[in-house]
């Protein structure tokens, strides 16, 4: 071959070569990105609207239906979710793959503006925006002291947040708990209805009397002055002597009918950090940032923060997903550096020499280094993907070297010189090791063709392995006969070691296992038939054996933490969800596996983040203790919980769940009780749900229109006055040392207790007469949807569940065919898997699709080796042989059959075809030189049988460390290795009987199909 030729004659130039793969290999790597996950830009786009104060279904009608109308007209919408609230609207568009982000998010920008003109006149100028997966927080924060909240607040918005913002990488940084400066004005009822004034009057006149407003530009001589009219107020006391109105010749001011203090914002959130109140701070990276270097760059801005800090006050990590990513990574690591170890113990066991074992443990770090620069020059990062690529690739990327040395020593053992040993053993066995290698890399290939979300994600996996194995392919073809040519000698060395004895006693036996392996060969090949029957009976028993594993789609993961979720009944206040969030921890602290506790309540849930031990410190794993701290919790009342051990990869949903759709709210509703009381029953069950919030109270002030035209009273300003009072109105902004605070316009708090103080509120009627709102409203008590959740531009309730003590994914395909097939399920109702299930189930479906094409373009690539369509078939025939200890491999091992055990069956396709092509290439070489089939086959079983047990035990070691591994992320991990050893244990032993079987089955059919046409052509030729 012409790269082994050159690499032998010129050792130099290869030398060179392969020492600037890696150095240039080892600079990649250090520059490489580390994150969780790999990056991924999904076509995903968010319209947020709001609308202060407005009901929820007043929003679907004026705001939700016209936007997804709008927005369904692009081309590529696949899914339009809506989320509605008390004043405010999120649409979230889904796309099509295929779809550019950037073009997706303009062309939704374009449809709304369209429609813009259609919607509410007071809502908040849409925000449009491409949504961000990778947007979460890396880190969170907690501030606390001695001080009060809103000396800390102050400290946390003029130091601490302005100072993480300058931290490269930073994206956003959110705050929570904190008390935010406020000017309020609070009016006073009496005064105001005493001097026949109206809050409209006020809040206009308050805005005129603090305003800053350009005056355009004078000519004076050659300059050029800018005018401006100030009027800002520039102390607390001058909002007193704001003039309000004019009432018989006096001017009434702010101080006549009203307040003003110097106040905070109503809270939006509250936190507290392990029981005490703080100051909670999330830092969100920015898109495509080094997870693990923002962190570390913000925690070294901490210490610099601490010393700017009084004395006093503390911050705290509370959550450091760097940690974890940072921990997974060096356990990735530790399972390659073992796996390469012990799959260099084997091959020095086998081939007995220092010096071949030397250059086959050299081309296996070589390979891995000089494949960081395709993951370089393909953006790649190391994350979970790419590192579990190369954890599983160890064993893969030593098997060409292990083949090819093995080759050339035997060549060597002949009697030839080193250097022809090194060209006649590589070129012998190169078309093999080519057709070997792309055999694998087509199997590997088709995952990064994988669809959805998954395949964004699978991605970097396929390429990853398929670029070290192309590595791989050349470190064998150039570096290793180079090496052997000048390293290894044609005599035998007298070992007189220990050591070397063993190895000398483990070779004998090695070789007459050769030889008992080509006696039982003959023996197989005499009972063909038999061998076949037995084969499919194992094969089909251990097909049988696959519902007995369970299924899930992702492998629960112990990552030291637990989230906890919590929904509370409607109405309540954020005081009073801060009492349910202490009731909460108040549970928590009689855990000794727990080490801190992170909880902010907000007006929608209260959440926990719990902080665990190590897993090797501590009895029982984050599962088990997440079921005993949901039966615990679930013992206060009025809590709707969600309690998930933390995990790896996307976790935030719970195990299960399923969208109800339809266009009734009521018949949905009913449908949906009716199946949460069903799923409730089954005790496997946890946390059941729905996403819908009945019973928030509403009053509803009914207008008489009749008696409001009569009074001349505008409605409109009657209503608005209400929200002024009640809620309170914005008034402009007070300008204080360089900062901006909102200034507040309100009724006084004594005075908006109740119901009954809206009938002291007065609003102008005809000729300036004050007007009671009672004696054109009346009260109607009623209660509404907090929330509306819409899909696809239907109404829509989500069911959703985690399960215990059964498979997720078993659970899920048992309800959803239970839902489906109910006939009871009123008309018009729909019910689907919903959330991260419905992307799991595509991404499985498509993950099954690559592994078909995968063994379609394996089989192409044996027929140009082989130039046959048939002769391939005999190897083919050994892929279903991997599946049985695949599957026994996942029993004994108690695990699950998942999306990371079907990676594992599809590196077994790949291994297993390399077995049967090195028997099937050396049996048609033999075939060529006169030899009978049978003979060939056993020569070939006998010859190849080295290299192929050399390899599989080298993987097999190589995939120890992670099956085994205990590591963080170890769980997730497990499978593949334990299906991979599994799966190899059982298709080598029968490959070595099967693929000869089968081979010789093909031959005699070819020649009898040859004898046939013999028969079919000669009376022509006689003509």
């Amino acid at each position: 071959m012409l790269l082994t030729n050159v690499s032998v004659k010129r050792p130099v130039v290869i030398t060179v070569i392969i020492m600037t793969f890696i150095l240039v290999g080892f600079i990649c790597f250090k520059s490489l990105s580390i994150n969780d996950m790999p990056e991924a830009d999904f076509p995903y786009v968010t319209v947020s609207i709001t609308e202060n104060g407005v009901a929820p279904d007043q929003i679907e009608t004026n705001i939700a239906k016209k936007v997804e109308e709008a927005i369904g007209q692009i081309s590529g919408v696949k899914h339009v979710y809506t989320n509605i609230s008390e004043g405010s609207c999120n649409i979230i568009t889904e796309f099509v793959l295929e779809k550019s982000p950037d073009v997706a998010a303009q062309e939704v920008r374009d449809k709304v503006s369209s429609v813009r003109k259609s919607l509410p006149n007071d809502i908040d100028e849409p925000v449009i925006a491409k949504y961000d997966f990778s947007a979460q927080p890396i880190l969170s924060l907690a501030v606390s002291g001695s001080m009060d909240n809103r000396a800390i607040s102050k400290i946390v918005d003029d130091v601490i947040t302005k100072s993480l913002y300058t931290v490269n990488g930073v994206g956003s940084v959110n705050v929570y708990g904190e008390e935010e400066r406020e000017i309020k004005i609070k009016l006073d009822l009496d005064k105001l209805a005493a001097y026949g004034l109206t809050p409209a009057e006020m809040v206009g006149n308050i805005l005129s009397g603090n305003m800053e407003e350009p005056g355009g530009k004078v000519k004076q001589g050659q300059n050029e002055i800018s005018l401006r009219t100030d009027n800002k107020v520039k102390s607390l006391n001058d909002f007193y002597n704001i003039t309000v109105a004019n009432r018989s010749d006096r001017e009434i001011k702010v101080r006549d009918v009203a307040t003003v203090s110097d106040g905070i914002q109503d809270m939006k959130s509250i936190s507290y950090y392990d029981g005490k109140e703080a100051i909670g701070i999330d830092v969100v990276k920015q898109s495509g940032a080094n997870t693990v270097q923002v962190a570390d760059n913000v925690k070294q801005r901490l210490e610099l923060i601490k010393g700017l800090l009084p004395k006093g006050l503390h911050i705290d990590v509370v959550v450091d997903n760097s940690v974890s990513i940072r921990d997974s990574v060096n356990e990735v690591v530790k399972t390659i550096l073992e796996g390469c170890i012990l799959a260099v113990i084997i091959v020095f066991l086998f081939l007995n020499e220092w010096e071949s074992t030397l250059i086959s443990g050299i081309s296996l770090p070589t390979s891995i280094i000089t494949t960081f620069i395709a993951m370089k020059a393909m953006n790649f990062s190391l994350n979970t993907m790419s590192l579990m690529a190369l954890s599983l690739a160890v064993g893969l990327l030593i098997d060409d070297a292990i083949v090819v040395i093995e080759n050339i020593v035997r060549h060597l053992h002949m009697g030839k010189p080193p250097i022809k040993a090194a060209l006649e053993g590589t070129s012998e066995i190169g078309l093999a090791v080519l057709a070997t290698t792309f055999a694998v890399v087509a199997v590997f290939v088709p995952i990064a063709l994988v669809t959805g979300i998954i395949g964004k994600y699978f991605i970097e996996f396929g390429l990853t392995v398929a670029f070290s194995m192309l590595v791989s392919l050349f470190i064998s073809l150039t570096l290793v006969p180079m090496m052997a040519s000048l390293l290894l000698k044609a005599e035998k060395k007298v070992k007189r070691t220990f050591v070397g004895s063993f190895l000398d006693w483990f070779n004998d036996k090695f070789n007459l296992l050769g030889l008992t392996y080509a006696g039982f060969l003959k023996v197989v090949l005499s009972h063909r038939f038999i061998t076949l029957v037995i084969t499919i009976g194992l094969f089909v028993t251990s097909m049988r054996m696959i519902p007995m594993l369970g299924f899930s789609f992702i492998p629960a993961s112990d990552n030291g933490s637990i989230n906890i979720s919590a929904t509370t009944d409607s109405g309540l206040t954020l005081e009073a969800r801060g009492e349910k969030a202490k009731e909460i921890e108040k549970s928590l602290k009689k855990y000794p596996e727990i080490t801190h506790l992170y909880t902010t309540v907000s007006s929608d849930d209260i959440s926990t983040y719990v902080k665990l031990t190590d897993k090797q410190e501590r009895k029982k794993t984050s599962k088990e203790l997440a079921s005993e701290i949901r039966n615990d919790l679930s013992k206060i009342p009025g809590l709707d919980l969600s309690v998930q051990a933390g995990s790896f990869g996307p976790s935030e949903s719970k195990d299960v769940s399923f969208v109800i759709m339809g266009n009734d709210q009521q018949t949905l509703e009913d449908f949906a009780l009716k199946a949460k009381k069903e799923l409730s029953e089954d005790p496997h069950a946890k946390d059941v749900g729905l996403d819908i919030k009945n019973g928030a109270t509403e009053a509803k002030l009914e207008v008489d229109r009749d008696k409001a035209s009569d009074l001349g009273v505008d409605v409109s300003l009657a209503a608005n006055t209400i929200r002024a009072l009640f809620d309170g109105i914005d008034a402009g902004k007070f300008d204080y040392a360089g900062d901006r605070f909102n200034v507040r316009v309100s009724l006084k708090d004594d005075q908006r207790k109740s119901l009954d103080d809206l009938n002291a509120i007065y609003v102008n009627g005809s000729n300036n007469q004050l007007v009671p709102i009672s004696s054109i409203t009346h009260k109607v008590l009623a209660t509404s949807l907090s929330t509306i959740h819409r899909y696809d531009r239907m109404r829509q309730i989500e069911l959703s569940a985690n399960v215990e003590g059964m498979a997720s994914g078993d659970f899920l395909n048992e309800y959803t065919k239970k839902f489906q097939n109910d006939p009871d399920i009123p008309k018009g109702v729909f019910i689907k898997v919903g959330g991260m299930n419905e992307v799991m189930s595509e991404g499985f479906s498509s993950l099954v699709m690559a592994l078909l094409m995968g063994i379609l373009f394996m089989y192409l690539v044996m027929t140009m080796q082989f130039e046959s369509f048939l002769d391939p078939i005999a190897i083919m025939f050994s892929l279903p042989m991997a599946l049985i200890g695949a599957v026994l491999g996942l029993y004994a091992a108690g695990s699950e059959l998942s999306i990371m055990s079907l990676i594992g069956v599809i590196l077994l396709m790949g291994l297993v075809a390399k077995n049967g092509i090195l028997l099937v290439d050396f049996t048609k070489q033999r075939r060529k030189e006169g030899l009978g089939i049978k003979e060939a086959l056993q020569e070939a079983g006998r010859t190849r049988l080295r290299p192929i047990l050399m390899t599989t035990l080298a993987m097999i070691f190589g995939m120890i460390p992670v099956a085994l591994a205990t590591g963080s992320g170890a769980e997730m991990r497990a499978p593949m290795g334990h299906a991979v050893i599994g799966g190899l244990i059982t298709s080598t032993l029968l490959t070595l009987f099967i693929v000869p079987v089968v081979y010789s089955l093909l031959d005699d059919l070819k020649q009898k199909f040859h004898r046939k046409t013999k028969t079919e052509v000669s009376p022509d030729h006689t003509t």
